[in-house]
Formats: C-alpha cells, structure tokens, sequence
C-alpha cells in the first residue's frame, strides 16, 4: 500500500468510524430522524428477503441504530487498516445510503435556512459515498476481475482462432495428402495391371515355346521309337528263322536216324 492510498483512506475512513461510536453510545439522539425511515423500510425487508433472514433485522429503532454503528465501525476500520477495504468500503457505502436519507431529508423542511443546510450535509454525504465506492473498486494497480476475466477471455477466444485455423489447415494438408495417395494408388495399381498383362503375354510366349519344344521331342522320341521297333522286329525275324532252319535241321537229322533203324 502506497502513502498516497494508505492516507486518504484514513482520512475518508475518520468521517464513519466516528458517525458509528456516536450512533453506537448516543443512539437516542438519532432515533428521532430514523424512525420515520425505519417505519417504511424494516417492513419491506421482513416482507421481501426469507424468513431466516428476516428473523434477524430488528424492529426496534434504537437497536437498528446501533447496528448500523457497528457497521460503519467495522467499515471504517477495515478501509482505513487496508485489510478488507473493499468490502468495507461496500459496507460504508450501504449504510450511508439509508443514513443520509434519514438524516438530511431537505426535500421536506420549508424553512430555507435549514432547508439550505440540509442540502449540504446530503451533498456532503453524496460525496462521500462516491468516495468509497471509488474505494470500493480500487485495486491498488491490480488488475480487476473483471478485467482479468474479459482478458482470460479474449486469450481462450484467441487460442480457440488459433485451435481452429491449425486444424482446418492440418485438415487441408490431411485431405491433400490423401489425394496424393489416392492418386499414387491408382498409378501403383494401373502399372500393376500393366505388369501383369504384360508378364501374361510373356507367359504365352513361353508356353507357346515350350509347347513347340515338347511336340519336337515327342515327333523325335516317336521316331525313334518307331525305328527301335523295326530294329527289333528284324532282329526278331532273323532269329525265328534261324531257329526255324535249326528245327528243320534237327528235324531232319532225327528222321534219317529213325529211317537208319528200320533198315
């Protein structure tokens, strides 16, 4: 806390936290101005806020003017001390409201005298209330939380424009790749039909090849077939004969024997 801050709070803080120990030791003295206030303002309280709540506002008006003493006490000296000065200052500001009203109704006097004083004091008052609600919002340099609030959402705004343009370019360059593969895909697969009608036409040759070799080798090995069964057949012709003229001879021999005998 700077001096610059640190001394005027003390100085507006003076002005309650003496308002309130006189409000608190001499309540009689004031119940004559907030009793009219009072009269119109504690039943719309009870009648408005909820019963557990209501049960607490007092009707009594020597007894509401001694709390809103120890308001203006506790207010004054958490503003002044530093610990707490917003919401104190919140709570000053509350009570001076009601307060003012009471006290300094100028609207109502016809002497202009007094009517002229009182416009004074309730200026004096209005003043005063601009002055904590000043308080009330200081932050000592700070940011706010509003401010911090709007900035948190600008850098989310920020970082989800960010989010979004990374993944509508991540899905530009996904979808481009994809093309690409797709048309490599069609170009692996074209050239794959290629190679095979290619290797099938080769495959034809050579079995058309190889075909014509086998039916040469068959005609050669028919042949030569052919020509070892005339062969043998001869070889077997010219054996039968020679056996025939052994038989013959043989034949012929045992006939003389036998012709030989009978002589």
């Amino acid at each position: 806390m700077t001096l610059l801050r640190a001394v005027p709070r003390v100085m507006l803080a003076s002005y309650f936290v003496s308002s309130g120990i006189k409000a608190i030791r001499d309540p009689e003295s004031l119940v004559p101005a907030a009793e009219p206030l009072a009269d119109r303002v504690v039943p719309l309280v009870k009648e408005y806020t909820p019963e557990q709540v209501a049960s607490y506002v007092p009707e009594n008006t020597v007894t509401l003017v001694r709390v809103f003493g120890v308001a203006q006490v506790l207010g004054g000296t958490a503003l002044a001390t530093g610990k707490g000065r917003r919401l104190g200052a919140l709570l000053l500001a509350g009570t001076l409201v009601p307060s003012t009203i009471a006290k300094h109704p100028f609207w109502r006097v016809q002497d202009p005298e007094e009517r002229a004083q009182d416009r004074n004091h309730f200026l004096k008052n209005i003043s005063l209330l601009g002055g904590v609600l000043i308080a009330s919002a200081d932050t000592e340099g700070k940011p706010s939380l509003a401010w911090r609030a709007q900035r948190g959402g600008e850098k989310l705004a920020k970082r989800t424009r960010r989010a979004s343009k990374k993944l509508t370019k991540g899905s530009s360059n996904i979808a481009g790749e994809a093309s690409e593969l797709a048309e490599a895909a069609v170009a692996t697969g074209a050239a794959l039909v290629g190679a095979v009608s290619e290797s099938s036409r080769k495959l034809q040759k050579q079995a058309a090849r190889q075909l014509k070799e086998a039916q040469a080798v068959a005609a050669t090995q028919a042949e030569e077939a052919q020509e070892a069964a005339a062969k043998a057949a001869k070889k077997i012709k010219k054996e039968a004969k020679k056996q025939a003229k052994v038989v013959k001879k043989k034949a012929k021999e045992l006939g003389e024997n036998v012709h030989l005998g009978e002589n």
